[in-house]
Formats: structure tokens, sequence, C-alpha cells
């Protein structure tokens, strides 16, 4: 089979290789950004690499990435030939890759607009304590493995970092050759973070929420769309955990379990909070009440993360009461609105690659319902490492919320965006921060990067 392999900025060098053992492949670098040493090693390995559009009609399939400009001119002209040219995603491609070497596993894949990291954490660390399992996580803070043993602050489990990679569906390529790589490291479960979508791997598919929408494919698309991959590509007998917002009840391939708090009089999903405040919550999960204490994270924050891990591990079998005693001991996942004592300043850390303004505000409103009066002088670190995310930070929209906000907020420290008190990035954003307060002031740090 010829097959081109589009975009090779978000992982089509590994699908290529990939593909290359069983097929001719030839690459097309769309956006001009391959570095000489990835484009030395796809010809190494008898695999071109075109920088322009190539004719449609010279392949037997085409592998693109779902946030590719469906005007793109290959892409086009395959739809339009009088015999179309089949066209797959770069999901799709790395469940053909991946689907035998990874069929022995217990498979999770964790989608959405926002809760995607929080929720394959929390789950991960569940599922190793009290499922007593060998879990391998994928996100954006990295690749782990946890086994159980010790606590990081999430529920008693540890996790121990194996690698990096980007979220990309192409990454999960990755992340499996790299616990491959290490001999000691038998998994039962992976749990992959998936940007846009579901490969169709999944023994487990989540979606943690589609609210939030936005647009694609140069405008092209929604990203929604993307993420209902994993409805449509689920796997047969499967189980699909889904947010009540995705609005999906039924599919012929799987098991539907659904979760979020009714509203407006709604009915809630198969898994709901019947309670919540900042130091206690109580989660209906299939007609058992699961009752926890709140404790170093803020709770509104982590709804959505909570019930999709909840409804997860139900799904799986674990035992509620062991899920109790875990979300009992949990303490917040770091960088995801994580309450933290440093040098005797509260820290709120909500600084993560999803972050955005309604998290800001999230951070702020979670400081205000805690704070007392003599609450101490609030810092604020807001910004953007311009080099270390692809998603923006909109300007006008952190300068909205400094507006409405300086009743509260005593000072803020800007990273990546102009103002009268500027820090290179995170870390020295909290340098600053640390000199401007002392033992019994507040800092609420909301800085867009990866961690």
């Amino acid at each position: 089979m010829n097959i081109a392999v589009l975009d090779l900025t978000h992982g089509g060098d590994l699908i290529a290789q990939s593909l290359a053992e069983t097929d001719a492949v030839t690459t097309v670098d769309v956006y001009g950004t391959v570095s000489a040493e990835a484009r030395r090693d796809l010809e190494s390995s008898g695999i071109p690499v075109l920088t322009e559009p190539p004719d449609a009609g010279d392949f037997d399939l085409i592998v693109a990435p779902v946030h590719l400009d469906s005007a793109y001119k290959t892409l086009h002209d395959a739809r339009a030939a009088d015999v179309p040219v089949p066209v797959i995603t770069h999901h799709a491609a790395v469940y053909e890759i991946l689907k035998q070497r990874l069929k022995r596993y217990h498979v999770v894949e964790v989608t959405g607009t926002t809760a995607k990291t929080s929720t394959v954490r929390i789950l991960a660390g569940m599922l190793s304590e009290c499922a007593g399992k060998k879990v391998v996580s994928h996100t954006s803070a990295g690749v782990e493995y946890w086994d159980g043993r010790g606590g990081d602050g999430c529920g008693g489990s540890s996790a121990r970092t194996i690698a990096k990679w980007s979220i990309a569906p192409a990454s999960i390529i990755r992340a499996v050759e790299s616990v491959k790589a290490e001999p000691d490291l038998e998994p039962d479960i992976f749990i992959f973070e998936v940007s846009l979508g579901g490969t169709g791997l999944a023994d487990t598919g989540i979606i943690t929420t589609l609210t939030g929408d936005y647009l694609i494919a140069n405008k092209t698309g929604l990203a929604s769309s993307a993420k209902m991959q994993m409805v449509n590509r689920a796997k047969p007998g499967s189980t699909l955990i889904l947010n009540r917002d995705v609005g999906v009840t039924s599919c012929p391939a799987a098991n539907i379990l659904t979760f979020g708090d009714g509203g407006a009089g709604a009915a809630g999903g198969d898994v709901r909070f019947e309670e919540i405040d900042h130091e206690h919550a109580v989660v209906t999960a299939m007609n058992r009440s699961i009752e926890f204490t709140v404790k170093a994270y803020d709770i509104f924050s982590y709804r959505t993360a909570i019930l999709a891990t909840v409804s997860a591990a139900i799904s799986m079998n674990t035992d509620p009461d062991c899920i109790k005693s875990f979300l009992d001991g949990f303490s917040g996942v770091s960088g995801r609105m994580k309450i933290l004592e440093v040098d005797g300043r509260t820290v709120v850390d909500n600084s993560n690659s999803g972050m955005n303004i309604s998290s800001a505000e999230s951070a702020i409103d979670h400081v205000r319902r805690i704070a007392d009066e003599g609450r101490g002088r609030v810092v604020m670190i807001i910004g953007i490492e311009e080099y270390n995310v692809c998603e923006g930070l909109d300007t006008d929209e952190v300068v909205g919320l400094i507006g409405r906000n300086r009743d509260f907020i005593d000072r803020f420290i800007t990273v990546g965006i102009e103002s009268d008190c500027e820090a290179d990035d995170l870390d020295s954003g909290m340098a600053m921060a640390m000199d401007l307060t002392e033992a019994g002031d507040t800092i609420i740090s909301c800085v867009k990067c990866f961690r």
C-alpha cells in the first residue's frame, strides 16, 4: 500500500516510521517545521519528505490530523476524486499501529475540553491504590508509572516519571515505547490523555466535557466533533464514560455510563454530586453514596475530574469503600487548583497547560471563599509561557480579569503579557511573589505552561 502521512509537527514522523515497516510511506511537512535531524531520520529510513501538497491520486491511503485545514489541496483532491482516496485521522492510524501491541492490557483514553490531566492522574492513583494495579499514565505532566507504594499527595499512590511527550495521538506510540524500554516495568493498565478524540484502543473511553467548544482546522471544524471520535471509534464491548453535556446516551458498540449534576430540575447522570462544599462532598454512584472529606484543593474546580474518575473506577469494579478512602486522602494534583503552604504563604497552584481565564477566575473565587478578614495580602501571577504551549491566552481577557478583581488582589504579576510588574516565566514570577509577600499572605499562580 502507498500511504501519505500529512503533518510532521504533531507526530506524523512517528506514524510514518511505524507504517513504513509494512508499507511504502511518503510524508508531507505541511507547516515547514520539521527539523533537519527528523528529516534525516525519515529519509535514511527510505521515507521521502515533501514540502508541497502531493497529488492525492498517487496514494492508496492518506493519514491526516483532525486539525488540518480541510481545504488543504491533498485532502480536497482526495474527496473530490471520481473514486475518493480514503483518508483516516492520526488517531485511527495509531489504532492500527498499536492494536496488537496493547491487546493484553486494559486501555483507558481520556479526551475533552478540560479536566483531562486531573482525571487521568486521579484515576491512575485510585486504580493503583484500590485495585492493586500497576498503571502507566500519559498526560501533559509526563509518562508516569504508578505502583501503589508510598505517596505523592495523590491519595497515597506514588508515580515514577518515565518520559515526557505531548498528548497528540501519535505520542501514544512514544509513551508505549518508553515503557517497553524499561525492563522492570510491567503495567496492567495504560491510561492516555488524548488531544481531540480517541483512537479506538480504549476498553474504557472518557469524555470529560465538551463545554467551551472551539474551532479547529483553520476554523472549518469544531473541536467537539473531533473529540466525538471517542464515541464513533468505540471498541466493541468497551465502556464509555461521558459527561452529560456530550448528549449521547446510547452507542451500538459500547456500554455508556454518564456523569454530571442535574440542572434546573433535571435528573443528574449515573454518577453525580449530592452534596458539595469546600470541606466535604457526597457522590452518588449507581445508587450508592460515597462521602469524603476535602483538603488542600478546590473541590468545585475538581467536580468534573472526580465524577469522571469515580465513574471509570466503578465501571472497572473498584471497591467503593476504597474509592472513599482514596478521596479522603486526596489532596489535589500539582498545578491543578492544588493548595500548598510555602514558607507560611498559602499558594493556590493552578499553573498548567490547560489554564484559561475561567480557571483563573475559579482560583480567585476559591481564595475569596476561604479568606477571612485577616487574610493578609493577595498576589496573583497570571500569563503564559509563550514558548511552552500551543494554545494562547487572550491578552484582553487577562486585562479584563485584572480589572474585575483589583478590589481583592493586592498585586498582579504578569508572564508574557506587558504590565508594570512583569516576570520572564513562572519560576521568576513565583520568586517575585514570594518577595512581595510574607507569612499569612496568599499567592495565586495561574500561568499557562506545561508542567
